[in-house]
């Protein structure tokens, strides 16, 4: 693959500057903000004032970005529709107005909610860029060579910047190496952003298809997207599709409620499926190509089932902890493929175009409104602490401070005020005028509404139960007949000993205590499991207590392991081993202290 020309970068710029003006501008701001970012974000230069600039300028490359896609679909139905140059420039403005409006009105830094507007809207304009020219136009064929056309290109800018990027940056190592120039990271993420959001913006842009009757016209079809679907998209499906029924058949037979993470592989299995029949698309009339028609019915056949499942999942989520926007996405992404499923089984006109217009319409609904994802969630949520305020139920009590987080961090303090007669906005306001951290900032928040509403943080609610483990035979280390002692004690940490030419390495962390010898393993405690057998046994009372509060003594041979290797016996002992387990997550231990040795005896 060569790289471009200057010639024909230099055209292509021409070609952009003249026919995508604004697109270009927000490339070259984006670009210079990018840099700015990373010229600043440096630890050493880390102050509020600079953590705030920084806020800006990522919220600045996010909206620049929605603006360029936004005026690109808007210049692309003007050029289809042939507008006036006044009604294209009116385009143009209203779409940068609105961008504006978006730039003022949203704050991702402070609450997640505008986040997830900004990514919905995103997906929103990009999916607008795909199907714009072809509003109101029949021809389906245009529009699957339009995309054909965007999706190269894509692929061909990513190939191409990747390239360059590699080379120049291999050029700076070598400068680097040979000059002792003292090149910084700044400078190769600078080069990264000079080439990823400006070369390759503008390249892309430049390969943009402008002659709509031709690609009405043109019946060409690449053979690797065929040889792409059927020999890589189509196995993909099939091994997500087997995966899932498997777990179908589970779930029938154990009669249990599916996990969450069936959610990611149903959707996997969906996007697969989708991207592989739209590219093949064009030859499912064609001669030798009866496979795609009964591979089409066949996955959307499938798609019921695993729809079900997908809702069932998405019920069980629900039904505990009310909506988010997650789950509120989740959801409308499982309505849609109901949708798109019913519609291909049973219409016989089947228009691709569907696809992207339906999902781009969803996007949009779920950013602002009392449909939208937020003022769903939101009155989710406060509905469930309204529920659960006044309860005394044990779960519901230790639900609260969660709901409360969830609502200041994605909504603000203010949506709490339902609960209380103290001017939350005001409260809020004057945290931030603080000029504080970012997350400090959150934390004041959340901190000043568990103080309002007397609710004690997650951690209080179940602050663990510590047991003490004493070795019942080494509470004082018996070193008896042993010629060498390692202490194993301290930090989690590696050593290394040379004894008589043999290599010991011991290993101690918080899961477990190792030794190699000469490379090879030999002796291997697992602290969890010793700690598992020890808080099983507490549960019933069968562990004996000393005079120390919650200190037993524990078995000798649990807690010590023995093997003898050329010549030497090499044992490990844990004389005292401490940790917190916690009710609701047994397996989320807290190491505090671990005293151990390795005792080594010539044979």
């Amino acid at each position: 693959m060569k790289l471009p020309s200057l010639q024909q970068l230099y055209n292509g710029f021409l070609t952009v500057i003249k026919r995508f003006p604004l697109q270009f501008i927000f490339a070259v701001a984006a670009t210079i903000c990018w840099c700015y970012y990373i010229h600043i974000s440096d630890y050493r230069n880390h102050s509020e004032q600079n953590e705030h600039l920084e806020d800006q300028l990522i919220k600045a490359i996010a909206i620049l970005n929605l603006a360029l896609t936004l005026v690109l679909a808007l210049d692309l139905i003007a050029e289809r529709n042939q507008y006036s140059l006044k009604k294209k420039w009116l385009l143009r403005l209203g779409g940068l107005l609105l961008s504006v409006l978006l730039y003022f009105s949203l704050d991702p830094t402070n609450y997640s909610a505008d986040l997830y507007r900004i990514f919905l809207f995103a997906f929103a304009f990009h999916l607008l860029v795909a199907f714009a020219p072809f509003i109101g136009q029949e021809n389906v064929n245009g529009f699957w060579q339009f995309n054909k056309a965007l999706f190269l290109r894509f692929l061909t800018s990513a190939l191409y910047s990747a390239v360059l990027y590699a080379g120049l940056a291999i050029a700076l190592v070598a400068i680097n190496g040979l000059f002792n120039a003292n090149i910084r990271w700044q400078t190769y993420m600078t080069l990264f952003a000079i080439i990823g959001a400006g070369f390759n913006t503008i390249f892309f842009l430049a390969g943009i298809p402008s002659d709509y009757k031709w690609l009405e016209e043109d019946r060409s079809y690449p053979k690797g997207l065929k040889i792409f679907a059927q020999f890589v998209l189509i196995p993909l499906v099939t091994i997500y599709l087997a995966i899932l029924l498997v777990y179908e058949l589970k779930i029938a037979l154990l009669w249990e409620l599916p996990k969450g993470l069936v959610s990611s592989l149903i959707l996997g299995y969906a996007v697969f499926g989708i991207l592989s029949l739209l590219l093949v698309y064009p030859v499912k009339e064609t001669a030798g190509n009866s496979w795609i028609k009964l591979f089409s019915r066949f996955f959307y056949v499938m798609m019921i089932p695993l729809v079900v499942l997908l809702l069932l999942a998405i019920w069980k989520r629900v039904g505990h902890y009310g909506i988010t926007e997650s789950r509120y996405i989740l959801t409308a992404l499982a309505l849609w493929l109901v949708g798109i499923t019913v519609y291909f089984l049973f219409s016989k006109k089947q228009n691709i175009k569907v696809i992207p217009i339906s999902l781009c319409i969803i996007s949009l609904v779920a950013t602002y409104g009392p449909q939208s994802a937020f003022s769903v969630s939101k009155f989710s949520q406060v509905s469930r602490l309204k529920r659960i305020m006044n309860s005394n139920k044990k779960d519901d009590i230790k639900e609260k401070p969660a709901v409360i987080r969830y609502l200041v961090y994605t909504h603000g303090l203010k949506t709490l005020q339902p609960f209380t007669k103290k001017d939350l906005s005001k409260i809020e306001k004057k945290i931030d005028a603080t000029n504080n951290y970012r997350y400090t900032m959150r934390m004041n928040k959340v901190d000043t509404a568990l103080a309002v509403f007397k609710v004690k943080n997650d951690k209080e609610y179940d602050s663990g139960v510590t047991i003490i483990l004493q070795n019942d035979e080494n509470q004082i280390l018996n070193i008896k007949g042993y010629d060498y002692l390692i202490e194993l004690n301290g930090y989690p940490e590696q050593k290394v000993t040379r004894l008589y030419g043999t290599d010991l390495t011991t290993d101690k962390n918080n899961t477990k205590i190792s030794l190699t010898v000469n490379n090879q393993p030999a002796l291997l405690i697992e602290l969890k499991t010793v700690f598992d057998q020890a808080v099983k046994a507490y549960q019933k009372g069968a562990l004996k207590p000393t005079n120390k509060k919650q200190e037993f003594l524990y078995p000798a041979k649990l807690m010590s392991a023995s093997k003898n290797i050329n010549g030497y016996q090499y044992t490990i002992v844990i004389t005292s081993l401490e940790s917190t387990y916690h009710e609701n997550n047994e397996n989320d231990y807290f190491w505090n202290d671990t005293k151990s040795y390795l005792l080594i005896k010539k044979l």
